[in-house]
């Protein structure tokens, strides 16, 4: 049975993804862009053929895992409680700070600015909305996906490869 994983940006999908490309399936959309001179009707439709896809694959169950955006247009077409939803824990000023930084580095001062200030500014309310769902927050101690779900155990994860080496 194929699980799906929706996480914010910057927790590992596609690192993981890129150690299980015969498991994991991360479902890129680039919704920030692919809407981008849509009309409301235009983006009501590009939701709802991307959360198509995503049903379309799941029900196959060829990858144990789905990773998608955590966008709500496409989680709320989904319409299944049997997602999990990983986010950085924006309750925990220290965190936010962390995860910044982070960001910032990995995918430089630009796109932070121009991407994420609008996904934070809304995200407790977004996961006060998910309050029935299945809600994963990372922190200091605890910074990916990996952190805080626990995957099958064939699932090749980044800190198994950094104990390899």
């Amino acid at each position: 049975m194929t699980h799906i994983i929706s996480a914010f940006p910057g927790l590992g999908k596609t690192t993981i993804f890129t150690l299980n490309k015969d498991t994991i399936f991360d479902r890129e959309f680039n919704e920030s862009r692919s809407i981008q001179g849509m009309t409301s009707e235009g983006q009501t439709s590009f939701f709802q053929h991307c959360a198509d896809m995503v049903q379309l694959q799941k029900k196959t169950g060829y990858y144990n895992y789905l990773f998608i955006t955590d966008h709500p247009a496409l989680v709320e077409r989904l319409k299944t409680k049997s997602i999990t939803h990983i986010y950085p824990n924006v309750f925990q000023t220290e965190v936010m700070a962390e995860y910044k930084q982070r960001l910032i580095k990995r995918s430089g001062l630009e796109w932070y600015e121009r991407v994420m200030p609008p996904k934070i500014s809304h995200l407790k309310a977004r996961i006060q909305q998910l309050y029935d769902c299945d809600v994963r927050l990372t922190d200091l101690e605890h910074r990916y996906i990996e952190d805080v779900f626990e995957f099958k155990p064939h699932i090749k994860l980044p800190k198994d490869i950094e104990r390899i080496k």
